[in-house]
């Protein structure tokens, strides 16, 4: 006989990968965290270095800040030509996941070295006793500002506006986070949980993050930079609620 307590209307899947029970705004907090880390080194060193810091290395800083003001320009092309509307009935289609994802892959391609490298130096700041060294920052710096170039690149090659890409990454992580609950408990659309079942090993990446995992929860971090800095996440229908 049939279990009778088995949701009929939740999709199937094969086992999930252990999740943590943490929010999806706690999991877009931590993946700000690891990018937060980087600016807080540059900061620390912009103070204690003084002025040396900015007369020595101002070639080698606005190579940064320049490669942030390309990232900025190309975001707010993509916000104006591809204008996002968040469906009414939260559905995320088909086409739009695969563009998510194909995002993801393509600007962690281009980021994946420098993640690697912040978190060996981080270790290494860390192992004597918290002092880092001015090679530290300007690493921190420059690969940060080409992480956002490469983002708006990636997006820009899809047609995406980071507004949409933040949208439809946190719709996913919600239904990823919502798939061992039926469907009317979770109120995630069937159509979302499709998409997440299909997608575990992806999803998980995303927005686990830690040790284990790829640390591609980076990339939705940097968007999340984009979007603030350029003054686009208030205007992200639905942004505040997704995931609670």
């Amino acid at each position: 006989m049939a279990d009778a307590e088995t949701p009929a209307s939740t999709p199937p899947s094969s086992a999930p990968p252990p999740k943590k029970g943490m929010s999806t705004g706690a999991k877009v907090a931590i993946g700000c965290g690891i990018a937060a880390i980087v600016g807080v080194v540059v900061i620390i060193l912009a103070i204690v270095a003084g002025g040396m810091f900015v007369s020595k290395k101002a070639s080698d800083f606005a190579g940064g800040l320049e490669a942030q003001q390309e990232a900025s320009e190309t975001v707010g092309k993509l916000e104006r030509e591809h204008p996002f509307t968040a469906p009414q009935d939260g559905v995320v289609g088909s086409d739009r996941a695969d563009a998510f994802f194909e995002v993801t892959d393509d600007a962690w391609k281009k980021m994946e070295d420098w993640v690697g490298e912040m978190e060996e130096r981080g270790e290494r700041i860390e192992n004597r006793g918290g002092q880092a060294g001015l090679g530290d920052a300007m690493a921190g710096l420059q690969g940060f500002g080409r992480s956002r170039v490469a983002l708006s690149e990636a997006l820009d090659d899809h047609d995406m506006p980071v507004s949409e890409y933040l949208w439809t990454g946190m719709a996913l992580a919600h239904a990823y986070e919502s798939l061992d609950r039926p469907t009317e408990e979770s109120g995630v659309p069937r159509e979302n949980l499709e998409i997440a079942a299909e997608n575990r090993e992806r999803l998980a990446e995303i927005t686990e993050g830690g040790e284990d995992s790829n640390d591609r929860a980076v990339v939705l971090a940097i968007a999340w930079t984009l979007a603030t800095s350029e003054g686009i996440m208030s205007s992200i229908p639905g942004i505040d609620t997704l995931g609670r």
